[in-house]
């Protein structure tokens, strides 16, 4: 997707939205340039192979927040809540493959079992390629990024290229987790606040509660929260249920049961909130196709 379409993408996205969904096949950019607006947690439906040629201070991948440096190619799957980059005016490089993990199973068949990291939210993964690893990352991105159409045959051996090159290193370098990046004092703290929603996802934590559990005043733990997450801990925890209840309604499972599973109080409620954050309605992501 050019720059041009990715800006019109987001523009038509409702204002809450913090769902993007990828079409199928896959996509791929490259970007160099200052964000024009800072981005927070957001997930997709598709899984989001990202590396980074820029120094990232402040990342949050699912429930931790932590640096990661330059070189790093970070896999995130299907329905994974990340937040990568937010400071405006701030040059961000990197390279970024989006590939609708529908439709890769449907080519591959059984084959698709051996690409299940992409799929499994809470298992992220992150590497740290060395320098000849790196040069060839890049010669197949810029090869991928030359062929204008997706679905022509050259674009298809050039992508599947690509995809061979990475799930090799996702064979034989050592995997990241979040917790193993480094991590400031504040930054763990927040992890610790984001663990422990949930943990208790479906309860309906209040901020009192919360404060009282860490033993911080109210407007520090807000106050603490926001400066690394870039959103409020209640717009947080609604990210964080609609995607669990992307997952379990392509899982198979009711909307009511989806409701009830994530603790909303009334299925109109459930209705509007996930309708707001997605920009549409779960009964119909439920049949939706992709």
């Amino acid at each position: 997707m050019g720059q041009n379409q990715e800006k019109d993408t987001k523009k038509n996205q409702p204002a809450d939205t913090s769902i993007f969904p990828v079409a199928p096949p896959f996509d791929i950019a490259y970007r160099n340039a200052k964000a024009p607006f800072p981005v927070g947690p957001h997930s997709h439906n598709a899984a989001e192979l990202y590396f980074t040629l820029t120094d990232l201070p402040d990342v949050l991948i699912n429930d931790t927040v932590s640096a990661v440096p330059a070189g790093t190619l970070l896999i995130l799957p299907t329905y994974c809540i990340h937040q990568l980059y937010h400071e405006t005016g701030v040059t961000y490089e990197r390279y970024i493959l989006s590939i609708h993990t529908r439709w890769l199973g449907d080519v591959l068949c059984e084959g698709a079992s051996s690409f299940a990291y992409l799929e499994d939210s809470a298992q992220p993964v992150l590497l740290t390629p060395n320098a000849a690893q790196k040069k060839e990352l890049l010669r197949q991105f810029q090869e991928l990024l030359s062929i204008q159409d997706r679905t022509t045959p050259e674009a298809m051996i050039a992508f599947f290229c690509l995809l061979s090159t990475i799930h090799g290193m996702v064979k034989t370098l050592s995997i990241h987790s979040g917790a193993s990046l480094p991590i400031s004092p504040s930054q763990q703290k927040v992890n610790d606040i984001i663990s422990y929603l949930a943990e208790h996802l479906s309860e309906n934590v209040t901020t009192t509660e919360l404060a009282d559990h860490f033993y911080l005043h109210q407007d520090y733990l807000a106050r603490l929260f926001k400066s690394h997450m870039h959103v409020s801990i209640g717009r947080y925890v609604t990210l964080q249920k609609i995607s669990a209840a992307q997952a379990m309604l392509r899982e198979g499972k009711t909307v009511n049961q989806v409701q009830e599973a994530l603790g909303y109080s009334s299925y109109a409620y459930f209705f509007k909130t996930f309708q707001k954050v997605t920009g549409i309605s779960p009964s119909k992501y439920r049949k939706s196709p992709i």
